[in-house]
Order: structure tokens, then sequence, then C-alpha cells
């Protein structure tokens, strides 16, 4: 397992759930991710990809529930193409916040089963 993989393979992923091909009934998934986040005036929204949380849910979209079911159907595929197994994370979220100036930020985070910490911003 070559663990600098980790950081494209989350970079990739959370790039593809908030870019423009996460189009779900009829609007953009980032979208609704922008209002939510807005509302939330600097809190962070977090979406878990592993391990599943579903607390988290509840407090999002139809939409966004929606395309979090599908893109949690594909993760453990995505991740066999990167060559990340699965078992060597112990955590990965993608975090969406509005930044002081007003602009939208995501995050995608990963934990390795060492402990190691990555990250990285993502354009939406």
């Amino acid at each position: 397992m070559k663990y600098k993989l980790i950081n494209s393979m989350i970079h990739n992923f959370t790039h593809s759930f908030v870019g423009d091909c996460n189009y779900v009934d009829d609007a953009f998934v980032i979208e609704d991710l922008y209002k939510i986040a807005r509302l939330k005036k600097g809190e962070v929204v977090i979406i878990t990809w592993h391990p599943v949380k579903t607390e988290e849910l509840f407090k999002l979209t139809p939409r966004v529930r929606k395309a979090i079911g599908y893109y949690r159907d594909w993760f453990p595929k995505h991740a066999e193409n990167h060559r990340v197994p699965l078992e060597h994370l112990t955590e990965y979220r993608t975090e969406v916040f509005m930044a002081n100036n007003h602009q939208l930020c995501v995050k995608a985070v990963a934990i390795d089963d060492r402990g190691k910490e990555y990250s990285c911003y993502v354009r939406p």
C-alpha cells in the first residue's frame, strides 16, 4: 500500500461529488451544499464517507442525501481504482463551509491506519 495515493483519491472523489458532474433531480448538488453552508454561518457541514455515519444525513436536503447514496455505493470501487484498500483508512470525510470572506470552501480529510491525516482543499 502506497499511502501517498490517499491524497489524490480523496481529492478526486470529493471533486467529483461537489463538481458539475453531480447533477441530481434537476439541480447541481453543490447548490444545495452552498445554501446549507450559508445558513450555518461558518459551521462545517460534514459528510463522512468512511465509516458511514447516517446521523449526518438528517441535516441535509433530499437531493444531497440521494447523491450521497449514489457516491457511497461508488466509493469502494473508486478507492480500489486508486489502489487504496479501505482497511488502511480509519476515516474519510468531506467538509463544506463558508469562509469569513463568504467564499464556499470544500475540504477533503482522511486519516490512515497509522494516524496520519491527509487533507486538501477542493475547488467546486
